[in-house]
């Protein structure tokens, strides 16, 4: 078993961390909402790259959060 396997099982088994990526995703939503209504879309992009990257760190898909 590598590393890699380890953190994963270890990421599905304290919902703590999955808490916080959650939490972490409704703050760039919300950041992202507002950049979007601001016109701002070139730092909408960016936090909309940032939210796909935790989504996959957290193993959710677009439509679980």
């Amino acid at each position: 078993m590598g590393w890699g396997s380890l953190a994963d099982i270890l990421n599905k088994l304290i919902p703590g961390r999955k808490a916080a990526l959650v939490d972490q995703l409704e703050a760039l939503n919300v950041k992202y909402a507002k950049a979007l209504a601001d016109g701002r879309d070139t730092d909408a992009a960016i936090l909309k790259k940032q939210m796909d990257q935790l989504r996959r760190k957290a193993g959710f898909t677009s439509g679980d959060v």
